[in-house]
């Protein structure tokens, strides 16, 4: 009897040193990710702080959350070892991390596959977004709540404007792993991988010259400090996974899942919604901070495109099941056509 009891009294300690309280018996949700914590900038946060208050209030108080934002409970391989042994039972993570795991979660992030907003929105939304959503799920043991999206990312650096592929020329890019990697490399430029932590410093230093990121963002981490020129080049559609902790989730009743549901929905679409008007508004905050912001035009995009996408599909079908890549060409075309392309 002696040794359970020691056990019980070493875990709760543990999670006294993690969390800074004794654990509670109430249903508490610890959800944790990198985001900065103020929801009015950050888009993500956005979603998350909606999701908390809509799951205490369908609850009726009986489910709270506990959000550590920030990179609060470290790097996002260690808050997905803490989802995996249920320290923290659901998180936000980016496609990198979650590549590593299952590969064909990048897939989305497949830079110019979609057209705009509106067609990407058919397709995470549709049936290609869920069977992501059920083939994680079921490959890594992890539970895939929904795929939240932020809109298309920008291109910065400290060289010069980039429209077309001949000025990628002679500038390092910070990559969000190998996919944007690949994708720098089209068009000319080099990559490096950097951690998102030393992103910062790097273009401080410049160890690189520019980054892909949302224009939030850019605006949010001050990356305007460090970069003189941001392209609105639409190259790739950011998003992330929330997970949760499978046994945790399959523990609740049925109620308290079509709770869960309902917040998670309601988060995402927080997220997708603050996203566009932080976009609006990161703009016009980074040209006032002195940033050089640059539109391109159709027919600059499509030049990128025709570098890019197909160079980004072919190295991704070498990475995962080519069905995935010839599965969302599909779903990407049915998009386009139900809204009149």
């Amino acid at each position: 009897m002696k040794r359970p009891i020691a056990w019980t009294l070493f875990l709760s300690l543990g999670l006294i040193l993690i969390f800074g309280q004794v654990p509670v018996l109430a249903k508490t949700i610890r959800f944790a990710y990198l985001g900065k914590p103020d929801p009015h900038k950050a888009a993500y946060t956005t979603g998350v702080v909606n999701f908390a208050h809509l799951l205490e209030k369908g609850s009726g108080g009986k489910m709270k959350v506990q959000i550590f934002p920030a990179g609060t409970l470290g790097k996002e391989t260690d808050i997905l070892q803490a989802l995996r042994s249920n320290a923290v039972q659901i998180i936000s993570a980016s496609m990198v991390t979650l590549s590593r795991i299952f590969p064909p979660s990048q897939v989305m992030m497949a830079p110019y596959i979609f057209k705009n907003d509106a067609v990407a929105w058919e397709v995470v939304d549709g049936p290609y977004g869920q069977k992501m959503l059920d083939a994680f799920t079921e490959k890594t043991g992890i539970k895939a709540l929904a795929i939240v999206d932020s809109g298309f990312l920008t291109i910065t650096n400290n060289k010069r404007s980039v429209r077309e592929p001949a000025d990628f020329e002679g500038i390092k890019f910070r990559a969000m792993g190998p996919l944007q990697a690949k994708m720098f490399e089209s068009l000319g430029a080099s990559a490096i991988p950097i951690p998102w932590p030393e992103t910062y410093t790097s273009l401080q230093t410049g160890v690189a010259d520019g980054q892909t990121n949302a224009a939030f963002v850019v605006a949010v981490f001050k990356l305007f400090e460090v970069q003189k020129h941001l392209s609105l080049a639409n190259s790739q559609f950011g998003y992330q996974l929330w997970l949760c902790n499978k046994q945790w989730y399959d523990g609740l009743s049925k109620s308290e899942k079509d709770t869960v549901r309902d917040a998670v929905n309601a988060g995402r679409m927080s997220t997708r919604a603050m996203a566009l008007l932080r976009e609006q508004e990161s703009i016009e905050q980074l040209k006032k901070a002195g940033m050089n912001i640059t539109p391109l035009t159709g027919d600059e995009i499509s030049a990128l495109q025709k570098l890019a996408g197909p160079a980004c599909l072919d190295w991704l079908k070498t990475k995962m099941d080519p069905k995935w890549v010839d599965e969302l060409l599909v779903a990407v075309k049915q998009a386009e056509t139900k809204l009149g392309y």
